[in-house]
């Protein structure tokens, strides 16, 4: 499952596209540590957690190929709950057709997860696809601020390589993007807060030794097991769910995320009716970690998880593509984003974009 980024026991996760033992460059998260295992060939695939954009990002950042299932398509079993209604395991691979064998194999229905999909998935099949008969959107509200232009001529330069394929390719609107960190922390912290009360430090997990009254062990248990953002998202979900707060945040937050959804299954099925939509992933390509660290949690988050979360508050598939390298020698990558179910043209898609941008393997990595 995902590897911790930076308070693995093995030290820091770096990212491997530039070494520089003093300001080292960020991997993503949280699934950094999979990441990297596959970008530096020290496995063939990893699967990760995709909460917000946990695979996705990470993939990005490290040059690799992420894709993030339909909702309930692949099980959750033995997966540690974060965020219910999101979590979502993805897969990280160097190449998209590695990433369609591993999701024909874990993907379908699981009787130890009842939140897996009943039907059995009919297996992606890449092939040779028609480029014409595809329709891409390309959504406004991702030109966000703060984007770097060398994220801004990757999106436009793909967007041409498309149109040379003979696709058709459509500016779109969905109008609730700009609410939708926001409404993804607020949810997030919600059910962090819930998930999290188990780890107690009596049924399983780490257990401390102040055995003296039941609350002191609670209160240690979670002192010494949670870092400083797992505490803060259990205290901030509490004060959501208290019941002077729980129709002001919660339930506000709630009828947002339908509206978010309701946003993509307009431009997929309403008047747009687009096969497919391709935006940015992350802001910039990796920060160095003495950047990054000098942002608080909230900041850092929209910089993770802006263009990604809103698909897992949908359900929909998602996949990061590696592009190319910037002037720093990192990679810059996008995505693709289709309806629920939509794995096999999303990847076919995502295959051909590859075929054409020749994105480089890590030096001596086969």
């Amino acid at each position: 499952m995902g590897s911790g980024t930076i308070d693995s026991i093995f030290g820091p996760t770096r990212n491997p596209w530039k070494y520089d033992n003093e300001n080292w460059n960020i991997t993503g998260g949280s699934s950094g540590g999979s990441a990297v295992a596959v970008t530096t060939g020290s496995c063939v695939a990893a699967i990760g957690s995709d909460t917000g954009g946990s695979t996705r990002n990470p993939a990005a950042l490290c040059g690799i190929v992420g894709l993030k299932p339909t909702y309930g398509l692949v099980s959750r079993h033995g997966l540690i709950p974060l965020v219910n209604s999101m979590d979502v395991p993805g897969i990280l691979t160097r190449n998209v057709e590695d990433a369609a064998i591993i999701l024909n194999v874990i993907s379908g229905p699981d009787d130890l997860d009842s939140t897996t999909l009943k039907q059995d998935m009919k297996p992606v099949e890449l092939r040779d696809i028609d480029m014409s008969k595809v329709t891409i959107g390309i959504p406004k509200e991702y030109h966000c601020p703060g984007m770097s232009e060398e994220v801004i001529e990757t999106w436009k330069y793909v967007t041409d390589l498309l149109e040379t394929e003979k696709c058709s390719v459509k500016s779109v609107s969905l109008p609730h993007t700009s609410v939708s960190i926001a409404v993804y922390s607020i949810l997030n912290q919600c059910e962090v807060a819930s998930n999290m009360a188990r780890y107690d430090g009596i049924e399983y997990g780490l257990r401390t030794g102040e055995t003296y009254s039941t609350e002191e062990l609670y209160a240690s248990t979670r002192l010494k097991g949670f870092n400083n953002v797992v505490r803060s998202r259990i205290l901030a979900g509490n004060y959501f769910l208290l019941t002077r707060n729980y129709d002001k945040y919660f339930i506000k937050a709630l009828k947002l995320r339908r509206l978010i959804s309701d946003d993509f299954k307009n431009v997929f099925n309403g008047v747009d009716k687009v096969d497919l939509l391709l935006t940015p992933i992350t802001l910039m390509d990796a920060p160095s970690y003495n950047d990054f660290s000098m942002k608080n949690n909230r900041d850092q988050c929209a910089f993770q998880d802006y263009c990604t979360q809103p698909a897992n508050m949908a359900g929909i598939p998602a996949v990061s593509i590696p592009i190319r390298l910037s002037k720093n020698g990192l990679p810059l990558s996008l995505q693709l984003m289709g309806p629920a179910l939509s794995e096999d043209l999303m990847l076919n898609v995502a295959k051909k974009i590859e075929s054409i941008v020749k994105f480089p393997t890590l030096d001596g990595v086969e």
